[in-house]
């Protein structure tokens, strides 16, 4: 039996597929409806995405929720998660989603961006320091 070898391109640059899970429960019929009118459109939003679009309703408030999340965060009930609720009974998967998407996209780009900003000051205040006791000991 012979093993093909991984190339580096395909070990460090996964394909991602962002995919859309109806929660278990389902959709009514309306929903269910609309959701299907705008599939394609959904589909192509998040389809190079790291993270998937859920799709839930709640029949006591008569809403639809979209959330945006990673799959293993979702499971697991933690990590960043956006969420967009409407009206069960308007045609909004569109609009939501893509609220969603960039939502997401924004909390998780700011939560590295704080991360590389916390690192640059961090490096600016000790070499400030390493200054500082330079000048100090002349």
């Amino acid at each position: 039996m012979r093993v093909n070898n991984i190339t580096c391109s395909q070990y460090k640059s996964p394909e991602f597929k962002g995919k859309i899970d109806i929660i278990p429960g389902g959709l009514s019929y309306e929903p269910a409806k609309y959701l299907r009118k705008s599939y394609e459109a959904i589909s192509e939003l998040i389809k190079d995405k790291p993270y998937n679009l859920y799709i839930r309703q709640n029949y006591k408030e008569n809403t639809v929720s979209v959330i945006a999340q990673r799959e293993k965060d979702f499971m697991k009930n933690r990590g960043t998660r956006t969420e967009g609720v409407f009206s069960a009974a308007d045609d909004l998967y569109k609009e939501a989603a893509l609220g969603a998407v960039c939502t997401y996209e924004d909390l998780t780009h700011n939560t590295s961006q704080s991360f590389m900003q916390k690192f640059k000051n961090l490096f600016c205040k000790t070499q400030f320091k390493f200054k500082l006791k330079k000048n100090t000991s002349l």
